[in-house]
């Protein structure tokens, strides 16, 4: 007996030695996690505003449901009572109930349902199903500026847009508390207690007009189902200061279910495609010849309606017999043959520079992913007909971000200025914090502008862009009709219609553009012009511009068409 209880009590002290000796300190953190616990608090994220702090996107708390397998008393019962108000299968909630892993304490089973769906679920009173507040982001005018937002997953992370560009900025620093808890979850009094409270993201406050980005949504969108144009773009924008006012695609996307609809849906056009803008990029070659003192725009040209150059032969807008136009002349009636009569007087080397004093080839700087910065082929990689071409906006792509800043540029006395999105971020305690200034640098001489622009105002009153009229304020515009190339080379016969303008032309206030991509009509001065109109129009109005006419006229009409407005607008 002796012996035997010698061996036993040996091996209990052999085995206590292990226990508490060599096999300690994983016991230890063992213990550790089955008593103390960590609760992540997550921050609120800031919100996202428009220039007059109307809620574009915000964040609304809602009831996330989950479980503690271990207080689960009867997983098959409570899952069959939980099924039917969660719209969830009984057989996967029961797994979940259950636990997927030893020691498993925490499982979601339904995350930021809707107010009915928790009081109903608290009413159960079901051993460990707990509910707890989690935020949800929401936007609450549905698809309005849509691709500016972006959208946010469930976690509440940015993933597109102004959401994940500022993902640092908005998404403030998650909290968290740690305390012990004893087998049943409950907290132990003489425990330590380590608190630390969340930081809330800061607001956004950016410079797109609620109501005018609505507007131009509206317009839009009716306008690519009017021409049956496949896509669209519009922005709106101040030349002075280069703030985006509004900007608009179609299609468009609901952010509050970006999951049901298609990458294509979400992909915002004016950023990130390109396209050959055609005639109106003719006011790029233009301007570089008027700065350059080549050309006036009383300069005359011989124009033929054909024009052979290198190994391509170049046809005009439209057939007619050999005529003098001046270079006005040639804007106004959008002549492709004068055009590259302009662009060769400019010459290769100052052709290529002001393309890209303008801003063509490279991004411009609005700080939003995705953005491309068009193509434009280096001086080096030039072939015979490219001087010919450029000049009338074939042979280069760009995007309609860069076509707005070019046409600002004009409309801000020859100075281009960066676009922007953002005006200032909010701190927690309300303060603004004004965002950088964008960058400016100047293209063209305030002489050059003035030209221009007065030639693009013929180009409206008398020319191609006669559908951009705006009663009682003097319009500046160009037309734009491009055949789009086709993957292999060549020209197929889809097209893109665009126009691209300011007013008031003598005080430039807006810049708008407008892009259809295979409008019916293809002219850009038959779809794109009048639907310029109505936007521009509206935006004058909207921002208390006076008329440049006469007043009390221009009051008559202008408060007609907005009658006849009114039933479309609402």
């Amino acid at each position: 007996m002796f012996v035997i209880f010698t061996l036993a009590f040996g091996g209990m002290t052999a085995r206590l030695f292990v226990l508490q000796i060599v096999e300690h300190p994983a016991y230890a953190l063992y213990a550790v996690s089955q008593r103390d616990t960590e609760v992540v608090l997550p921050a609120r994220r800031g919100a996202i505003l428009d220039r007059n702090g109307e809620p574009l996107a915000i964040s609304i708390d809602l009831q996330t449901i989950f479980t503690d397998p271990a207080h689960v008393e009867n997983p098959h019962r409570t899952a069959e009572k939980l099924a039917p108000i969660l719209g969830i299968e009984a057989s996967a909630l029961e797994g979940k109930l259950v636990g997927t892993w030893p020691g498993d304490r925490h499982e979601y089973l339904a995350r930021q349902v809707e107010p009915k769906v928790a009081r109903r679920v608290r009413a159960l009173d079901l051993p460990g199903i707990y509910l707890k507040r989690e935020p949800k982001r929401y936007y609450p005018g549905g698809r309005l500026a849509s691709h500016l937002l972006g959208f946010t997953n469930i976690d509440g992370v940015g993933l597109e847009g102004i959401e994940a560009q500022y993902e640092d900025v908005l998404q403030g620093k998650a909290g968290s508390m740690e305390l012990e808890q004893d087998p049943a979850g409950r907290p132990l009094p003489q425990a330590d207690f380590l608190y630390e409270r969340p930081k809330p993201g800061r607001s956004l406050l950016l410079t797109i007009d609620k109501e005018l980005q609505y507007f131009t949504q509206l317009t839009l969108a009716d306008a690519a189902q009017r021409y049956h144009a496949e896509s669209g773009v519009a922005i709106v924008m101040r030349p002075r200061n280069g703030e985006i006012l509004a900007l608009a695609n179609v299609p468009d996307f609901d952010p509050n279910r970006a999951g049901k609809f298609s990458d294509d849906d979400r992909r915002n056009r004016a950023l990130t495609d390109v396209y050959e803008p055609g005639s109106a990029y003719k006011i790029v070659a233009t301007s570089g010849a008027l700065e350059a003192g080549v050309v006036t725009p009383r300069t005359t040209f011989t124009v033929p309606d054909t024009f052979p150059y290198s190994d391509r032969v170049f046809h005009d807008s439209h057939p007619h017999p050999t005529e003098k136009m001046t270079v006005t002349e040639i804007i106004e009636e959008s002549s492709n043959v004068g055009t590259i009569q302009i662009g060769l007087k400019l010459g290769a080397a100052r052709l290529d520079r002001i393309v890209r004093r303008f801003g063509f080839g490279s991004e411009t700087g609005l700080d939003f992913p995705g953005e491309v910065g068009g193509i434009v082929l280096d001086r080096k990689d030039w072939t015979g007909p490219t001087i010919a071409t450029i000049p009338i906006g074939q042979g280069i792509a760009v995007t309609p971000l860069q076509m707005a800043a070019a046409y600002s540029t004009i409309a801000n006395k020859g100075v281009w200025v960066e676009p922007k999105v953002l005006a200032s971020t909010v701190g927690a305690r309300g303060q603004p914090l004004t965002a950088s200034k964008p960058t400016r640098r100047r293209v063209v001489s305030k002489r050059t502008a003035r030209k221009m622009a007065d030639i693009l105002t013929g180009v409206v009153e008398t020319g191609t862009g006669i559908e951009a009229q705006i009663p009682g304020y003097l319009t500046a515009g160009k037309t734009g009709t491009a055949q789009k190339p086709l993957p292999g080379g060549g020209y197929g016969n889809s097209y893109v219609g665009s126009f691209a303008g300011f007013a008031p032309a003598n005080r430039p206030e807006v810049v708008v553009i407008v892009v259809l991509d295979n409008p019916s009509p293809i002219w850009g001065g038959a779809t794109a012009a009048p639907t310029f109109r109505t936007i521009t129009q509206f935006a004058l109005r909207h921002l208390g511009i006076s008329p440049t006419g006469n007043a009390e006229r221009a009051a008559r009409e202008i408060e007609a068409e907005q009658a006849a407005e009114t039933a479309t607008y609402d």
